[in-house]
């Protein structure tokens, strides 16, 4: 058998050097494993899809700086329409420098920034426009925004544009209220998918002024047109006005609960706290206690859960419009 030493024998190994006795490799060290550096993570190293999923979480602002950044990131906001309709305007405002970047992206499906251009052209806040025509020009932009926020508004919400729009009107002739009143009646007949909401919206303007008996039956044809058309809270309303009349007769009182009920389970919400009102008060179905209170339990829950970033921003626009 032959020792180690043996087998090194005629070379040797010392303080991590490998050679021989002769000269030419007495000074050749040993070759040394070289570990890699893993490679470095950046922002362009992810997937499209994770980058789509990122990019629709920034604000306006953030997401001009992001697009300036590298030609990849620039392709996929522009060839995306759920980037820019998902953008957040929140603490910002259409202004003359700005209102392109809410107008892209309102045209894109930006609902906060269809609002948000509806509110500043209808108070004239933002976009600077010359005095010659102000009430028309805006009317008619405040118009266009607010018929496209109805068509983006989310689903079981309520039609929201008659808040804005609501008197009192400038009694000059020139005010840009009656103006977005008009532009959006014409809209009706040229958009037959937004007409349920908008009619709700014109009637209840209608309904805000003085009871005069023209304002009066012209607000109950808006309801009745917008309700066959499937707008909801239209037909609830017109539900309000039946419900007094058959008050008296038990049969037609019964279908009209009958109705509620099922205008509760489709998700109007004045429906829904109609008939927890009557369920806790005098039970006018005359279901037990028990069940009573299991059929509203069970309405509620059946209903989608309200979108709280839609009920901040309409909650926003409405105090903006009662602030003098």
């Amino acid at each position: 058998m032959y020792s180690i030493d043996t087998l090194l024998s005629p070379f040797e190994m010392k303080a991590g050097v490998v050679h021989c006795r002769c000269s030419k490799c007495f000074s050749v060290p040993t070759k040394r494993r070289v570990r890699k550096r893993p490679p470095s993570l950046t922002l362009l190293s992810l997937p499209d899809e994770v980058l789509l999923c990122v990019l629709q979480c920034l604000s306006a602002e953030d997401l001009l700086s992001i697009r300036a950044v590298h030609s990849r990131l620039r392709d996929i906001i522009d060839g995306h329409s759920s980037v820019w309709a998902r953008v957040s305007f929140k603490d910002n405002w259409p202004a003359p420098q700005s209102v392109w970047l809410f107008e892209r992206a309102a045209e894109k499906g930006n609902f906060e920034a269809a609002v948000k251009l509806g509110i500043a052209y209808l108070y004239n806040e933002g976009p600077s426009l010359s005095d010659e025509g102000r009430a028309e020009v805006c009317g008619r932009k405040a118009a266009w925004f607010f018929g496209l926020a109805e068509s983006l508004r989310p689903s079981g919400a309520d039609p929201f544009v008659w808040v804005f729009i609501r008197p009192p009107w400038s009694p000059s002739g020139s005010c840009c209220k009656a103006v977005v009143f008009d532009r959006l009646k014409a809209e009706c007949d040229a958009h037959t998918e937004k007409r349920g909401s908008l009619l709700h919206s014109l009637a209840r303007v209608l309904q805000l002024f003085d009871e005069e008996e023209k304002t009066v039956r012209e607000a109950q044809a808006l309801l009745e047109e917008s309700s066959r058309h499937g707008c909801l809270q239209s037909s609830y309303l017109l539900w309000e006005r039946r419900r007094a009349a058959a008050v008296a007769d038990p049969g037609r009182y019964l279908q009209c609960l009958r109705t509620l009920r099922d205008y509760a389970a489709k998700g109007c919400w004045e429906a829904q706290l109609a008939l927890a009102k009557l369920c806790c008060s005098g039970n006018p179905l005359g279901l037990e206690q028990r069940t009573c209170a299991d059929l509203v339990a069970q309405v509620f829950r059946s209903c989608p859960a309200p979108r709280r970033r839609t009920e901040d921003l309409l909650r926003r626009g409405i105090n903006d419009t009662m602030t003098p």
